[in-house]
């Protein structure tokens, strides 16, 4: 019986190992014989102790008789893998009968099952196997074990909600399925995606964690303050002043990068109801947090210089809206960045008209930005910017941070508390760490050399193709690909999909899908792979 010691002819026995096989081995099986404790139903199962049993007798072969012993320990573990595989196929056999007996309603809810002896007897397995079988099914919830009545088949779990999804929540899942693809990485050529390849970032000079950790002289443990770590923040401070921006640590709370960050300040100061304004095209996942959270967004057209102020002035006045949400630099998915005079119309309108901007900035800190930074003009008056880590470093430090006005930081530290009670104070510290080292520095150094040529590079190969971006390539990752009147950007997408080459559509980006005109962002970081270029000559060459 599988899972139970059993003697192995052993070739050509002599005296010596015929003691072995006679004396020692009934020895060795007895004190390493299987129990199970059932009157408690606690599971202890000691399914190795003939796998140990024979594993010494091999042992015991090999040092005492020579090459015979060498022979019978293989022979001996073959039948120790031999009927530990057995066991493990049956265990899975019946468990996968059991519950295909549940699914199917043949066992209900409050069905008895078999004890452990009988049902051990019926398998033709041992008691242990079906201890075994019982212990998944439980931890799987299809069964359940009750003290003195053995085990019986469970109650189904009943889900939370049981009418329909809500309708913003599916609408706000369907506009993140670009994000979905980004995640799941299945294309081999991926110019639609939000980041750079892996090797840009390899190589990010970074301390030993536990060095650092033991240097701080301050408790780890512990949550640390909601604001965030203090060291990050006033290195973040000194780094807005070094652009001529006055702020303080205090005007600053980190976040789980930029997303979490525009999700507080969503959480803070909307309600189901109101109206903002979004660039169009502009920042898919915000799209998908407004959705989710029933807050009306009218999109404000995004130019070469930033916003259309005229159309933002129309809104403003029709709207009433509480935040614009834009970017002033680096724009996701353009690339564009504000000049003097539209960042100036920008802020001229949002005091006129009473309404906050919320300036999210993942590339502030690429040397030699070109455009002009909102809070370089407002002072935080009625900006509130949101910068991140996560685009400059890896995405999984997942670390960004929040600065504003005192009253405001102060009013999104609380919610911060509220509902994850602090960032990841680990992260904050390798990043401080970083930048108190230059490390930082050097990276983004070296990163900025590498999008100035893949830039370079990416406007060579379109002019060869007569092809065209809304602005230059060259200000983050970014570039918005105009496509010629009458092409299917969408089409495009799923001829590109089928060659496994992941492209980004206008659709993800456009507050009105349906209407906006063919394009695609292009991540200026991955267009140089010659599959893309080959599909782009033959696509829409001229």
């Amino acid at each position: 019986m599988p899972g139970q010691c059993r003697p192995v002819r052993i070739i050509q026995t002599d005296g010596l190992r015929h003691q072995i096989q006679s004396f020692l081995w009934p020895k060795i099986a007895h004190v390493f014989k299987p129990r199970t404790d059932l009157r408690s139903r606690s599971i202890r199962h000691l399914d190795y102790a003939p796998l140990l049993s024979r594993l010494i007798l091999g042992v015991i072969l090999n040092l005492m008789v020579g090459t015979v012993g060498e022979y019978s320990a293989k022979v001996y573990w073959y039948f120790c893998r031999y009927s530990l595989g057995s066991t493990m196929n049956k265990t899975k056999n019946i468990v996968r009968s059991l519950a295909d007996e549940i699914a199917s309603g043949n066992l209900r809810a409050g069905d008895r099952l078999p004890s452990i002896r009988s049902a051990a007897l019926e398998q033709g397995v041992s008691k242990n196997t079906i201890v075994d079988v019982y212990d998944r099914l439980v931890a799987q919830g299809l069964i359940t074990a009750r003290q003195g009545s053995g085990f019986i088949v469970a109650t189904p779990n009943h889900p939370i909600r049981e009418d329909d999804v809500p309708r913003h929540l599916v609408e706000a899942v369907d506009s993140i399925s670009l994000l979905r693809a980004q995640l799941d990485q299945n294309y081999a050529v991926r110019v639609g995606d939000g980041r750079p390849p892996a090797f840009w970032m390899a190589g990010i000079p970074m301390r030993n964690l536990p060095d650092l950790l033991n240097d701080t002289g301050n408790d780890t443990s512990g949550y640390g303050s909601h604001m965030g770590y203090q060291p990050l923040r006033t290195l973040i401070a000194a780094r807005h002043n070094a652009d001529g921006i006055a702020i303080t640590s205090e005007q600053i709370v980190t976040t789980f990068g930029a997303n979490h960050g525009l999700d507080l300040i969503v959480r803070r100061y909307l309600k189901a109801g109101d109206t903002v304004l979004v660039d169009d095209p502009g920042y898919y996942p915000l799209f998908a947090k407004l959705r989710f959270s029933q807050i009306n967004f009218v999109g404000v057209s995004r130019g070469p210089n930033g916003p259309d102020l005229n159309q933002l002035r129309s809104l403003a006045i029709e709207h009433r809206p509480k935040l614009f949400f834009t970017q002033s630099l680096a724009h996701n998915p353009t690339g564009t960045s504000m000049d003097l005079a539209t960042a100036h119309g920008v802020l001229k309108l949002a005091e006129m008209m009473d309404f906050m901007v919320v300036d999210d900035d993942p590339f502030v800190d690429l040397p030699d930005p070109k455009g002009v930074r909102l809070a370089a003009l407002d002072g935080f008056d009625r900006v509130i910017f949101v910068g991140t880590f996560s685009k400059t470093l890896s995405a999984s430090f997942r670390t960004g941070y929040i600065a504003a006005d005192r009253s405001i930081i102060e009013e999104l530290a609380e919610l911060k508390m509220i509902t994850t009670v602090n960032s990841s104070r680990f992260a904050e510290m390798i990043i401080a760490e970083m930048i108190q080292n230059r490390r930082y520095a050097r990276h983004l150094k070296k990163l900025a050399g590498r999008l100035l040529n893949a830039s370079q590079k990416l406007q060579d190969d379109l002019a060869l193709l007569d092809l065209h971006c809304k602005a230059a390539p060259g200000q983050g990752y970014y570039a918005w690909l105009d496509l010629p009147a009458g092409t299917s950007d969408t089409e495009l997408a799923k001829k590109a999909a089928a060659e496994g080459i992941f492209l980004a559509p206008s659709s993800f980006f456009s507050v009105q899908p349906s209407s906006a005109p063919p394009g695609m962002r292009l991540n200026v970081t991955r267009t140089g792979d010659p599959r893309f270029l080959r599909f782009l000559k033959r696509e829409l060459g001229s």
